[in-house]
């Protein structure tokens, strides 16, 4: 089998290396060698167990940073306090704390209990000493009793199935500096063992608490959770280095025991002058081997670096080959893939906009019609009673609606323009129903500025009187009102009219929630509009609906909105 060119380049590197004339050392190198060796390694594992000190407490610290700005996120009070509907304050919380730390990356794996035990952000489901009621006064929960911060040792499986070293909590305070519960972040022992393998430690490295509890060893994880007096460890000698460093305000002490046998070849290599030759020897070939693995690993590294760059969306980035061979070609490849994605993307995001206009002009080529019949049977039946200044009233407020619905729809309308919309349209509307209709606008002056997607509440309009009023016998009455609830803006539709039957409403209300698409020619109305605010806003957004009363008459559709608005301090939502 043909050999890749990158393997025969380090092939060459290593023969190199290997045919490096021992010839040149000297009985007096080789005498001092034995001395430095000894004096290097000792230095280098002084530095790899303060790095490995240093890595460990920047991860506490950086968990105790995240735990911080929970403690202050306001979503995640809000949840705890139960200030909000529950579902919403969860979610906005749960995003939060993933924002914090992620689900599949970052060292550790945060979770938020509120002190009842009522309410928990979570990602998996709940160890068992996670319960407040059992374990209330145990470990990091007794600590934080007395602290607003604490770090305590926590080995225990996580959700993703990796164990944990130890825990850095946090307590959450309200406002008032009530105690509300608990922000904790349990350690990977994977983050660890990676930072002691980035300190350059390949050994029995061990981290270790005040109390002399084993947190982490390198080689034998079943010393963890026993007590450092307790296992067969160095704390002393030649090839023993203790560092300590503190985080999140407790202090890791790190023994750094060297990989067995390392100083053993020492002294025989300074009475062994053709021992000490393979020796140098060997050091020039790890040399060499170093300088060849970062010529093949730096293009794999920074193809990885990119792979994470389109993980998060970036489809622009591109990769300069390292050369004319396999990994050069990678490179090109990874490019063309890249390219030709970018550019699926865009074309699909170009098809969804083709589409969503599409959808607008069917919904408005759905009301155009039955409402430009209603109303000209209406100005010709004023016509013939010869009520020229009704006429002229409405010819007035259908010019405004037309002239508003052959502008742009694929912009942003305002609450304010929709209702001058609605409440031309009803206008019209009440010409033609007489004494038998009339309608109410009560709407929160606040909302007029919201911005929404243009055609989303003339359509409820139209439905109450098209479906509700125009079948009820004697009077009718709309009433439409719109509030602030929370951040988002609130505008209901309610009608007297006959209603729809229950069986009716839990279909169209099931096809609301999920947000279905309007199935042939029918439903562009309610279903439509609905499915636009749901892609526009995400779920909890769009319309739902619900009867008017006990008796099942009338009929109420409410539509949800982000407001972008923040509510009046003070005021509940």
């Amino acid at each position: 089998m043909r050999r890749p060119r990158y393997f025969r380049r380090i092939f060459a590197l290593f023969l190199a290396a290997a045919m490096a004339p021992a010839a040149g050392v000297s009985v007096v190198y080789t005498a001092l060698a034995g001395s430095a060796l000894r004096r290097e390694a000792s230095g280098r594992l002084d530095s790899q167990a303060a790095a490995f000190a240093s890595a460990v407490a920047a991860i506490a610290d950086g968990c105790a940073s995240g735990l911080l700005s929970l403690s202050q996120d306001a979503a995640v009070l809000a949840a705890l306090s139960g200030g909000e509907p529950e579902g919403a304050a969860a979610v906005r919380a749960f995003r939060s704390l993933l924002r914090a730390f992620p689900r599949d990356s970052g060292p550790a794996e945060a979770s938020v209990l509120s002190l009842n035990g009522g309410r928990a952000l979570l990602v998996g489901n709940p160890a068992p000493d996670r319960d407040l009621a059992t374990f209330g006064s145990w470990g990091v929960f007794r600590a934080l009793l007395e602290a607003d911060m604490a770090v305590s040792p926590r080995l225990a499986e996580l959700s993703d199935g990796t164990r944990s070293s130890f825990t850095v909590g946090v307590a959450l305070r309200g406002p008032d500096g009530t105690r509300l519960g608990y922000a904790l972040a349990d350690v990977r022992r994977s983050a660890i063992a990676a930072a002691a393998a980035a300190s350059g430690l390949r050994g029995g490295a061990s981290v270790a608490f005040p109390s002399g509890k084993l947190v982490f060893h390198q080689s034998d994880p079943g010393l963890e959770g026993g007590y450092i007096e307790d296992a067969p460890l160095r704390l002393d000698g030649e090839g023993v280095s203790i560092a300590r460093a503190t985080g999140a305000g407790t202090t890791f002490t790190v023994v750094a025991e060297a990989p067995s046998g390392l100083y053993d070849g020492f002294g025989r290599s300074a009475r062994n002058v053709a021992l000490a030759g393979l020796l140098a020897a060997a050091g020039l070939a790890s040399v060499l081997s170093l300088r060849a693995s970062a010529s093949v690993t730096e293009p794999v590294l920074e193809m990885a670096r990119s792979m994470r760059l389109v993980e998060d969306g970036d489809l622009s980035i591109r990769i300069k080959p390292s050369g004319d061979d396999e990994l050069g070609d990678l490179a090109r490849s990874f490019n063309a893939m890249t390219a030709e994605v970018d550019a699926l993307l865009r074309r699909e995001v170009e098809r969804q906009e083709l589409l969503r206009e599409a959808e607008l002009r069917a919904l408005a080529a759905q009301m155009n019609p039955h409402f430009l019949h209603n109303t000209l049977a209406s100005i010709k039946s004023l016509a013939k009673l010869g009520r020229s200044g009704e006429i002229a009233e409405v010819v007035s407020r259908l010019g405004k609606l037309l002239r508003s619905g052959s502008g742009r729809r694929d912009g942003l309308s305002t609450v304010s323009e929709s209702l001058s919309s609605v409440r031309d349209y009803l206008s019209i509307e009440k010409l033609r129903f007489g004494e038998r209709f009339s309608f109410e606008l009560d709407v929160d002056p606040a909302l007029e500025s919201v911005t929404l997607p243009p055609l989303t509440l003339e359509p409820l309009a139209e439905n109450a009187l098209t479906h509700g009023l125009e079948r009820k016998r004697g009077p009718g009455s709309l009433r439409i009102e719109g509030r602030l609830d929370g951040g988002d803006a609130v505008i209901s539709f309610a009608d007297d009219g006959p209603g729809m039957d229950a069986e009716a409403i839990a279909r169209l209300s099931e096809a609301l929630e999920e947000a279905k698409a309007p199935a042939g020619e029918h439903g562009m109305g309610l279903l439509g509009t609905n499915r636009r605010l749901a892609l526009e806003y995400g779920a909890g957004y769009g319309i739902r609906i619900r009867s008017g009363g006990p008796s099942g008459a009338g009929f109420v559709a409410t539509v949800r909105i982000p407001s972008g608005l923040a509510t009046p301090k003070g005021e509940a939502p």
